[in-house]
């Protein structure tokens, strides 16, 4: 873990440049884990926008893209979300967490308090269909680690993010130096222990 890492993990413009393609299977990503919310939630239309606020996506998408298959070690979706920062409440995509405070997703509005969806059908036509069937696997990977996590309401999901070796350093590191927010490289990621409970 690099403790000399200065940079401050902000909100940043540039993204839209070439980072669009992310942000949209980031919403590919969400739209399928309200599939798998829907389906373990009977009462889901009283709850499924709150589920889903910032926060619960912000998580969400942190606790996915780090999941791995026990088959294989490497292969995860840190390839895709690698730009994560330790702050407050949990790990942050720092590029899904710009378009989302600059309000640039294609499909959604990410509010504090809920998800609004921008229309009824949201599109991915342009996602690559791999693209689409390694997080379709991803899901399908942190249901068999948790098949009871998409439950977990955000604040839930935020002690399970803090669990994470690799956030507790990246915070104390913060601390240490004064910041609000520390950056965590996709190798550390992968080599912290893994919660899904």
């Amino acid at each position: 873990m690099n403790i000399f890492a200065q940079q401050e993990c902000v909100i940043t413009n540039d993204y839209l440049l070439d980072k669009d393609y992310k942000i949209l299977l980031f919403e590919y990503a969400i739209h399928q884990l309200m599939e798998w919310y829907k389906a373990a939630c009977p009462t889901h239309e009283w709850t499924i926008k709150s589920h889903f606020s910032r926060l619960g996506a912000l998580k969400l998408i942190f606790l996915l893209s780090a999941v791995k298959d026990d088959r294989d070690d490497n292969r995860d979706l840190l390839d895709i979300y690698d730009k994560y920062c330790a702050m407050q409440y949990g790990p942050v995509e720092v590029d899904v967490y710009s378009a989302i405070a600059l309000k640039k997703t294609k499909n959604y509005i990410f509010g504090n308090r809920a998800l609004e969806p921008k229309n009824d059908n949201p599109e991915f036509t342009e996602l690559d269909d791999n693209d689409r069937r390694r997080i379709d696997n991803a899901i399908s990977i942190l249901k068999g680690k948790n098949s009871r996590l998409i439950l977990c309401d955000p604040f839930k999901l935020v002690e399970i993010t803090h669990k994470w070796d690799v956030w507790q350093y990246a915070m104390s590191t913060a601390e240490l130096f004064g910041r609000g927010s520390e950056p965590m490289t996709t190798e550390d990621i992968r080599n912290s222990k893994q919660f899904y409970e």
